[in-house]
């Protein structure tokens, strides 16, 4: 009976250890943001290299549905998704989502061209007279969003990074707000090195914030899932795997 009895104690063990957990799937809606996110990517980018391998370390397989990105975060604010990748903080998020650990950090500069410069700014008022290109979906400041609503700065919207960039290098607009990474990314991906030279950030950022990856409040289990996944980030960065990680996307190896 004493046998037995260990037996069944070691059985439930191994049927609860995260290696045989591994099939436990979730599916995380996400948009296109090379290098971080995109399905083009090794690993689907370095962001999603990181949640799924902290999530793979805890005994989880993660699948990415990808959508414009407005959808993907109304989707999973209703329950549609087990979480959403990745979204830089805000109040009216956290209304809705449970934020886990930063996956990334990120300073949002202007892009701009050299033969139309804006080298020093300091509030929203010396932006007037450049034309802005916005990505729709993305929270860039309160400042800035107030300043376009109120006719300080002139922002059109368009769906796609890489469409703002072009705008950019085309001189359809003067300034395109992004990431450091994420500018020279799409640079150096689509245009020839005698453009790429046209083009030049600011110092100064518009903002420098934290990534993270959002789970919905409507789910009973996100609670759970944003401990969970907390943890296999915190093991990917004591291994020194999240540092290696970080050495592919400075480098280039994400691309495929």
């Amino acid at each position: 009976m004493k046998r037995l009895s260990i037996l069944i104690t070691s059985l439930c063990c191994c049927l609860t250890s995260p290696l045989l957990m591994a099939n436990n799937p979730l599916v995380i809606a996400t948009g296109e943001y090379s290098p971080f996110v995109s399905k083009n990517l090794k690993h689907q980018g370095y962001v999603s290299h990181i949640i799924s391998r902290a999530f793979e370390l805890e005994g989880y397989t993660v699948t990415y549905k990808y959508f414009p990105w407005k959808r993907a975060y109304e989707s999973t604010k209703k329950g549609e998704f087990d979480a959403t990748s990745f979204w830089y903080q805000s109040d009216e998020r956290k209304q809705d989502f449970i934020y886990s650990y930063a996956v990334n950090t990120e300073k949002t500069v202007f892009f701009y061209r050299k033969d139309k410069p804006l080298k020093d700014w300091n509030t929203m008022a010396d932006l007037e007279g450049f034309k802005i290109g916005a990505t729709i979906g993305y929270t860039y400041t309160k400042d800035f969003w107030a300043a376009a609503k109120e006719g300080v700065i002139n922002v059109s919207e368009t769906a796609k990074d890489a469409a703002n960039m072009k705008k950019l290098v085309s001189a359809r607009i003067d300034l395109f707000p992004a990431g450091i990474v994420l500018g020279n990314t799409l640079l150096h991906k689509n245009f020839a090195a005698s453009m790429v030279s046209t083009i030049d950030y600011t110092t100064k950022p518009l903002v420098a914030t934290t990534g993270h990856l959002l789970f919905p409040k409507v789910n009973p289990n996100s609670k759970q899932l944003v401990t969970i996944f907390n943890r296999g980030l915190q093991k990917l960065n004591k291994s020194g795997e999240l540092e290696k990680m970080f050495d592919m996307l400075i480098t280039g190896k994400y691309d495929k």
